[in-house]
Formats: C-alpha cells, structure tokens, sequence
C-alpha cells in the first residue's frame, strides 16, 4: 500500500522530533523518529497489524506513541492521520472526518 501523512500527523511528528531533542538530546531524538517512520512504512506493508478502531480507523503502538491510520483498500493506501502519546485519550483525538 502507498504510505501518506495527514498534515496534522507531519505536525505531531516535527512536535515529537522537538519535544524528543530536547527531552533526550540529539543523539536519541533521530533515532525515536526512525522508529516511528519505520513503523509506519511496516503497516503500508501489513495493514492488517493495525487493531480496528471506529470504520476505517486502526491504530498501531511504537513505543510511547500510537499511529492513528486510516485504511483504504480501495485506493491502495494507508493514511498515518494522527500520532498520538499513548497517555492521550485516543476516542477523543480520533478524526471526525474519517469515521
């Protein structure tokens, strides 16, 4: 499947590539990054690793963070709509207009 972020999900990513530099310094940060990236790039592999949300909505752990994705068959790709940290309430960061 073609892999595509959302705009909100790229700028959650550059949040945790900050929050991650400065918590952790730039040594850890790009790795953290990497992984959630590679994450990502597995599930347009296996879109089926993703546990069933609400329609077309999975959501998929790496590390402290989950991938919200939306997942369309029909089109051949997924879509990385949200990342969240796992101690966020996910139903009230779900996209609405991906139900």
């Amino acid at each position: 499947m073609r892999l595509a972020w959302s705009n909100l999900a790229i700028k959650e990513l550059r949040a945790l590539r900050h929050f991650s530099r400065e918590r952790w310094g730039s040594s850890v940060a790009p790795r953290y990054l990497e992984d959630v990236r590679d994450a990502a790039k597995h599930l347009a592999v296996n879109p089926g690793l993703a546990r069933p949300l609400r329609g077309r909505l999975g959501v998929f752990r790496v590390r402290s963070h989950y991938l919200i994705v939306e997942v369309d068959a029909d089109a051949n790709r997924i879509l990385v709509a949200r990342v969240l940290h796992t101690a966020m309430d996910l139903e009230r960061h779900l996209p609405a207009d991906l139900d």
